[in-house]
């Protein structure tokens, strides 16, 4: 169903992140399903330093290869800030928006927010923050669904709580590893085996994630991550296995057909994932996770393709998911073992490949998007968050 007004969506992508180029890609990925949609746009660009530009002029992805691209120097590209006070509920022109507009500004109203940034300062709860501040719509998780989301060691304890199978794991911070990096390691050789997987907690996209074999492997991984994040974490690395995903979307929760994506290497890097392939969006976008050989459906059976589909529901309602996500299994020994590796809540090209594949284009997958985020604003406006009371008046 296609909505009768045009709303005003605001896409926000890049993000002071390591998953920067990768944001730019997901953002003008939803960007064209929503203009397919028959939304009214607002790109708005974050750049690696944090500063917020908004304006047509942002909406051309080819610039964004040129290492000389300046945003400042775009024509109708504004730098923006968004105001946590509520009753402001826009974008507001930063002063040196105001050069050359003669006192005019522009306008730079949005009805909802579509946040496209993954990792740090956008995935992780920190923009969701912002938003709740501003009391404005947006798609995705909360703040807290967000958080947990991307911090895996918090989110593994999480979901075992929850009955949801996850391989074990220990984390190390820059503080703990500066103490004792030689006790760390010889305590850990003695309670896994190698082969081991250290990632950074909270990195998405494979970014620092390493295979070690033997302790001087494992001191470099553990370096790198603790480079790229404040915590490392370290857990057994499965040798016979693939990779089984599937996206959630919701509420209420319905669960895509499953994938199996495949690659040459033991580990899924960030290569593998964005720079295979060459399958776009509309309008010629590169494919970001879309380009990501892959097998849809699954080559699983119908009972287990079941099984990681309710697990996929259960673990997006243990956390509090939002809008859309996809959730990455991991298959041991032809299916004896099965654990869910990490949910992302705004996965790369919030995984339309898979919608696609369950019946739902990619226009109808963002609508979704948005009528749940709008609902949810509509179900916040009914909670009450003050309580008068004469606490302050002195008692006589």
């Amino acid at each position: 169903m296609r909505n009768t007004r045009k709303a005003t969506v605001a896409v926000l992508f890049g993000g002071r992140s390591v998953e920067h180029e990768v944001s730019i890609i997901t953002g003008h990925q939803i960007m064209d399903a929503l203009e397919v949609a028959a939304y009214s746009l607002l790109p708005v660009y974050i750049s690696k330093d944090g500063e917020w530009y908004a304006g047509a002029s942002l909406r051309n992805v080819n610039q964004y290869r040129h290492p000389s691209f300046e945003p400042a120097k775009l024509p109708n590209a504004h730098r923006v800030s968004l105001s946590p006070d509520r009753s402001v509920r826009q974008l507001l022109a930063h002063p040196d928006s105001y050069k050359g507009l003669f006192g005019k500004s522009p306008r730079l109203w949005a009805d909802i927010f579509f946040p496209a940034i993954h990792g740090t300062f956008g995935e992780d709860g920190t923009l969701q923050g912002l938003f709740e501040m501003a009391d404005v719509a947006y798609v995705g998780a909360g703040v807290g669904g967000s958080a947990m989301g991307m911090d895996k060691v918090r989110m593994k304890a999480l979901f075992h709580d929850a009955g949801i199978p996850v391989l074990s794991c220990l984390s190390i911070s820059r503080e703990e590893w500066r103490m004792g990096s030689e006790t760390f390691i010889a305590d850990l050789e003695t309670s896994i085996k190698y082969p081991l997987i250290v990632k950074p907690s909270c990195l998405g996209s494979s970014i620092g994630v390493t295979r070690c074999e033997n302790s001087e492997q494992l001191n470099d991984a553990v370096e790198l991550a603790l480079e790229l994040d404040d915590n490392a974490l370290i857990e057994r690395a499965l040798v016979d296995f693939v990779e089984v995903n599937c996206s959630v979307i919701g509420p209420p929760e319905r669960a895509s057909v499953c994938e199996q994506p495949f690659t040459s290497e033991k580990v899924l890097t960030f290569d593998a994932k964005y720079k295979r392939g060459s399958k776009g969006a509309k309008s010629g976008n590169e494919a970001g996770m879309a380009s990501l050989e892959r097998i849809i459906p699954a080559p699983i059976s119908d009972e287990l393709t079941a099984r990681i589909q309710q697990l996929s529901i259960r673990a997006f309602q243990v956390i509090g998911g939002s809008g859309v996500a996809r959730l990455d299994f991991l298959l041991e020994h032809g299916g004896e073992n099965l654990y869910l590796n990490e949910i992302n809540t705004m996965p790369g090209s919030i995984a339309f490949y898979l919608w696609e594949s369950s019946g739902v284009p990619f226009d109808e997958l963002v609508t979704q998007c948005v009528n749940i985020a709008l609902e949810r604003q509509r179900q916040r406006a009914r909670t009450r968050f003050s309580f008068e009371t004469n606490l302050l008046v002195q008692q006589t």
